[in-house]
């Protein structure tokens, strides 16, 4: 069974992130006053970690907020 990290890994393999920032590029042409992007793969380990930590408490967030708006 893959952990978490690995099923993140796997999933944003080939999402393209700014190499000085680590924002997705979304369509933008540049991001830092350049125009360097990168494929999450190739980011350095403790820039992918700190991408899925950040998703991780997103969807929590996300979750928190949907249980709040149920009134549970």
């Amino acid at each position: 069974m893959k952990s978490v990290f690995e099923q993140y890994q796997e999933e944003f393999h080939d999402v393209m992130y700014c190499c000085y920032c680590c924002t997705p590029q979304d369509g933008k042409w540049g991001c830092c006053q350049e125009n360097h992007f990168v494929p999450f793969q190739d980011l350095y380990p403790e820039d992918q970690t700190a991408i899925i930590e950040g998703e991780i408490e997103w969807a929590a967030y996300q979750s928190q907020k949907q249980e709040t708006a149920n009134g549970r």
